[in-house]
């Protein structure tokens, strides 16, 4: 065979989480910028002028408290076939990874957000993320950005959301196991 080149000393691995929701983030928002630069594409929440999420000058920003990445993270995607990975606010925009199982090469995953308890809905697509798919899973991610408007209607306190994987004329949901996902709205 071939020489060795050189040799690797490798550490075991933190068990921290901490550290592994760093590193997810970093490596997924990271995908969402590059696949958005290269692809053009911006799944950009855009609310309607009777919906506006920012009015009379005022700034909101969402903030999730309730949501932690799962862990056991790939045995949960395998029974439920799509989980949320990860899920990261920044001023007015949220960032997240959807993890979903790899069973067909045709799938399309979105996001269904509302902020008026699901009297209405809007649906956001998310993007396959470029990486390499681990243990037989695809990772797609998503952005939600809250729009300017001058209108004076009510701000929403809070969005409500869930995630939809399509796979072979199948739908999957993850809606925090009935809960729905939560971003709150704070004014800035």
């Amino acid at each position: 065979g071939l020489d060795l080149e050189s040799i690797r000393y490798m550490s075991p691995p933190d068990q921290s989480q901490i550290p592994l929701m760093q590193e997810c983030l970093r490596l997924q928002l990271g995908q969402l910028r590059l696949g958005q630069n290269q692809l053009g594409i911006h799944n950009m929440y855009k609310s309607s002028p009777s919906s506006s999420l920012c009015s009379s000058g005022k700034q909101y920003n969402l903030v999730s408290k309730q949501f932690t990445s799962p862990t056991n993270l790939i045995p949960l995607i395998y029974e439920k076939q799509v989980m949320l990975e990860c899920l990261y606010t920044k001023d007015s925009a949220a960032y997240g990874t959807v993890r979903v199982h790899n069973c067909n090469y045709e799938k399309f995953v979105y996001i269904r957000l509302t902020e008026n308890e699901w009297q209405t809905y809007n649906d956001i697509t998310a993007s396959h993320s470029m990486n390499f798919p681990v243990d037989n899973t695809d990772s797609f991610t998503f952005q939600i950005v809250l729009s300017k408007s001058n209108d004076d209607t009510a701000e929403p306190k809070r969005i409500l959301f869930a995630i939809c994987l399509k796979s072979m004329s199948q739908e999957f949901w993850d809606n925090n196991q009935g809960w729905n996902y939560v971003l709150d709205v704070f004014e800035r």
